[in-house]
């Protein structure tokens, strides 16, 4: 329940995937929701590592709806007994112990026509994605090692509908074979391929992704070697990057880093420009399970192509000062409100307040505050609103940030406690059977 009441904040605040616009009520309070992206440019005498800091704390904020999800999945890994055993494993040529859903669908007649089934109607086996965790080692015995450790990863992931596949590679070109192979012959279960990697083979992914970027819809890093600058083009895969705080340095890598975390999060759709480029600062373990961190943004990625992957991208040239430009949605779809000064608004409040008054005079009040304002700001052009009384507004608005919750309602309070004050005692009134 927790994890579903997480979900719904998130898409009350930022909309559906695809149809992303920062509701225009909650938008007003300091939601983690709504936490300002670090920018594109860097600010002058920012030290690169002062930077990677920032984008952290945006990460960790932007993200913190998936705190529930995040610890279902460490629940799991704890708990989980034979996450494997209902899922089957099957090779597809050269490639070895894929780890399939057990999705299945009727097969349509354009799938006829390409001869993926005799007839329609037939069975066709599918998959969301494809979860490919790239190593650098060949050899058997690190492979079967990789394997057992992430097998309680793997079955939490499969759950939701993405096959999973342990790859050695020796290279970024042998990556992008292989994955060529995949999207060409098994397009059903290759069609979206999310491709995680440590290390050595992180450096392979953005050399493959460099090359081919637009074969991957998320690459998933940790301790990259072998950093590259980023492709000068838009539409790049989403990106999540986790940094050892013990292995950072404040150097050229770094900076390229932080460039290719930047210039993911350039769209011009809400959800990519919140989620499409993150860097996480954290001291990670020894471990081969996936980060719960990885998990999460795995989702996200899968979910946003669940409901609009007709929008998603082809990669294009970045265009000359586009990253000046900050293409952000929570810059570019609507004008930012003035923000709320408290100390005005507490000034307020000790003038409206009287010595003694339980109880607000509803005949004399105005129900004038900082939110009020601030709406009608926003929705200045709404003819209707015009009609609408401070006072039934108060109630509407009051309804919809107690619909959200009691830590919205709390926030409220320390934003406006002038419109707090006005919503309780118009709602004490209203249940009254006196008034």
């Amino acid at each position: 329940m927790v994890e579903k009441y997480a979900d719904l904040r998130q898409r009350v605040a930022w909309g559906a995937p695809g149809k992303g616009l920062y509701h225009p009520i909650l938008k007003i309070l300091p939601l983690d929701h709504f936490s300002e992206a670090p920018s594109l440019n860097p600010i002058a005498d920012q030290s690169a590592y002062e930077r990677a800091i920032a984008e952290s704390d945006y990460a960790e904020s932007v993200m913190s709806f998936s705190r529930p999800l995040r610890d279902r999945y460490q629940d799991y890994l704890e708990n989980e007994f034979e996450p494997l055993a209902n899922f089957e494993i099957r090779d597809f040529g050269p490639i070895t112990g894929v780890v399939l859903p057990g999705l299945k669908r009727p097969a349509t007649l354009e799938e006829v026509n390409q001869k993926m089934a005799r007839r329609v109607g037939d069975e066709l086996e599918y998959s969301k994605g494809i979860l490919i965790r790239v190593i650098s080692s060949i050899e058997a015995e690190d492979y079967e090692k990789e394997f057992s450790s992430l097998e309680s990863s793997f079955g939490f992931v499969l759950k939701r509908g993405i096959a999973c596949l342990i790859l050695p590679v020796q290279d970024a070109d042998d990556l992008l074979k292989k994955v060529d192979y995949l999207q060409s012959q098994h397009q059903l279960l290759a069609k979206n391929v999310f491709i995680w990697g440590d290390r050595r083979a992180a450096g392979y992914v953005m050399k493959a992704t460099t090359a081919s970027p637009e074969k991957f819809k998320a690459i998933l890093l940790r301790d990259p070697e072998g950093v590259l600058p980023p492709p000068q083009m838009v539409g790049l895969p989403w990106l999540n990057l986790q940094l050892s705080e013990g292995l950072i340095l404040d150097g050229d890598e770094l900076t390229d880093l932080l460039r290719w975390v930047r210039i993911g999060r350039i769209s011009d759709f809400l959800y990519p420009a919140r989620l499409g480029g993150l860097l996480r600062l954290e001291e990670l373990s020894e471990t081969s399970r996936m980060p719960s961190f990885f998990v999460a943004c795995l989702f996200q990625c899968s979910n946003y192509l669940d409901h609009a992957s007709e929008q998603w991208p082809i990669p294009q040239p970045l265009i000359f000062g586009e990253v000046d430009n900050e293409m952000n949605l929570e810059t570019t779809q609507e004008e930012e409100a003035e923000p709320f000064d408290l100390e005005v608004a507490k000034e307020n409040f000790r003038d409206f307040s009287k010595e003694n008054e339980d109880a607000l005079n509803v005949q004399d009040a105005t129900f004038d505050c900082e939110i009020i304002r601030g709406y009608r700001k926003l929705r200045q052009d709404d003819v209707k609103l015009r009609q609408v009384s401070n006072r039934d507004l108060v109630i509407l608005l009051g309804i919809e940030f107690e619909k959200m919750g009691g830590d919205v309602m709390e926030q409220v309070r320390e934003k406006d406690p002038v419109f707090h004050r006005y919503y309780f005692s118009l709602k004490a009134l209203e249940d009254s059977p006196l008034y």
